[in-house]
Parts: structure tokens; C-alpha cells; sequence
């Protein structure tokens, strides 16, 4: 039993160093989307440590929204156009069009925060179209399709994670708030 933990172990290892491209991009993508949010952390006067440690989970937790985007663009490849399935290969491939997406931190100047989350989403979803067209030869009225189901669950799961980060520094500020008029 050891020795298939490690076996499974050093196959894992050998994952995540064939995507280490990708990844590298991914994680960097989630801690710029994360970084949108530095602003109702700090007006929620949380201390340093309280912030990093937001700020490190809910990029973590943005990266696995947008790596579930890429596996599943892989699996609609697969199903839709017979394309092998090989998520490693496709995710290091795939990650260079989420780069716009280093961009997400601009998403908390005020005003006009959802214009530029918009746009940074929807060009994304058009880098990924374009390279799966130039990659597999796919139409792009195909790719479309290909790529929306992915994309529809990384935005469920990243608003999920956003209401949930707005809401809770909305309670933490009305707490506050009703702390000063008691006194």
C-alpha cells in the first residue's frame, strides 16, 4: 500500500511539473483576480496577516476555477471533435490565453470595475477560441462551443467566490459600523 502511495506520489509530481507553464500562469491569473478584492479588505480594516491570507486562499481557489475551465474545454475537444484527450499537454498550451487575466487587479478601480471584468473575460474566452481554431483546425463556430461550457463553469464558480468575499466584508463592515453606534 506504501508503495502504490508512492508510486501515485511521484506520478503526480511528474503532473505538475509537465504543467508547470501553465500553471505558473494560472496561479499568477488568480492572484491578480484576487488582488481586485485588496480594496474591501483593507476598508474592512483587516490586519496584514488577515489579508495575505484572504488574499492566498481565494487565488488558490480562483486557479482551480480557471484549471476546471481548461479540463473541460479538453473533455468538450474530446467529445465534440475526437480530439485525444490530454489535459497536461492542452493545459500548458492552453493557460497562454488566460494572460489578459493579469489584468483583473484594474477590476477594483471604482466606476468602472464590471466594464473591465467584462471585457478581461470576454477576451479570454476569445484568446481560447482562437488557439483551439489555430491548435486543431476547429471552426470557430464549433470552438464556441467547445469553449463555453468551460468557461460558464469557471464564472459560476469565480462569482460564487466573489459574492461570497463581498458579502462577508459587507457583514464584517456592518458589525463595525453598529459596534461605533452602541458606543
Amino acid at each position: 500500500m506504501i508503495q502504490q502511495l508512492s508510486e501515485q506520489l511521484v506520478s503526480m509530481g511528474q503532473v505538475l511539473l509537465a504543467l508547470d507553464t501553465g500553471v505558473g500562469l494560472l496561479v499568477a491569473v488568480g492572484f491578480s483576480m484576487s488582488a481586485s478584492h485588496l480594496f474591501s479588505l483593507l476598508a474592512n480594516r483587516l490586519t496584514p496577516r488577515q489579508i495575505l491570507l484572504h488574499m492566498v486562499v481565494d487565488a488558490l481557489v480562483l486557479s482551480l476555477a480557471l484549471l476546471l475551465c481548461l479540463v473541460c474545454h479538453s473533455l468538450m475537444l474530446a467529445l465534440m471533435e475526437g480530439v485525444p484527450l490530454q489535459p497536461i499537454t492542452f493545459g500548458n498550451r492552453m493557460a497562454v490565453a488566460l494572460w489578459p487575466g493579469l489584468f483583473y487587479v484594474l477590476v477594483a478601480a471604482p466606476y468602472v470595475s464590471d466594464l473591465i471584468a467584462v471585457t478581461i473575460l470576454a477576451w479570454m474566452h476569445l484568446n481560447m477560441m482562437i488557439l483551439v481554431n489555430a491548435m486543431y483546425g476547429i471552426p470557430f463556430s464549433h470552438a464556441l462551443f467547445v469553449c463555453l461550457p468551460g468557461y460558464v463553469i469557471a464564472l459560476l464558480l469565480v462569482g460564487a467566490l466573489f459574492s461570497q468575499r463581498w458579502r462577508s466584508s459587507y457583514d464584517t463592515l456592518a458589525k463595525e459600523v453598529a459596534l461605533q453606534i452602541q458606543r
